[in-house]
């Protein structure tokens, strides 16, 4: 298993410093916006938008500093960008520093699935690729550790 050096770098340099904002890309059909975004942009103070997304292979999270990019499907939709900052997943998050980063190993996929942020004074936020969809969590469900034989592997 390849280790995402790029994603493992820029975590080392927002170590420490506060989430500032969260965006996300979702497929929106008929005014309805998808439940699960497809890409996730973290905006920390002092550095450049980290973007995770689901890989190529269905399985792994991939990382990019490239921006969230929207666009016009026709008949099938959009894709569109939502600042997601205040929702729930990501509100107890937003404002903190962040205290710890680890990425999410699955020994099912043999891949990294995810990312887990650990913020001061206690809130997470874990987001992975499960399924070639991605999952927002505040905790990791135990069921879903056990299924996919979740471990973490810690970058800070």
């Amino acid at each position: 298993m390849r280790l995402p050096e790029l994603m493992i770098s820029w975590l080392l340099t927002v170590l420490g410093k506060k989430l500032l904002s969260v965006s996300a890309l979702f497929h929106v059909f008929a005014s309805e916006r998808d439940s699960f975004p497809q890409e996730v942009g973290l905006l920390f103070e002092g550095s450049e938008v980290g973007k995770l997304y689901g890989g190529r292979d269905g399985a792994s999270l991939s990382f990019s500093l490239s921006p969230i990019v929207g666009c016009d499907l026709g008949e099938y939709g959009k894709q569109d960008i939502f600042c997601v900052s205040g929702e729930p997943c990501y509100s107890s998050v937003v404002g903190r520093k962040l205290a710890s980063a680890s990425l999410v190993q699955s020994s099912v996929e043999e891949a990294v699935v995810g990312v887990v942020l650990s913020f001061d004074s206690g809130p997470c936020l874990s987001i992975l690729n499960l399924g070639d969809e991605l999952f927002v969590y505040n905790k990791i469900p135990e069921k879903i550790v056990i299924s996919e034989g979740l471990s973490l592997i810690s970058v800070s």
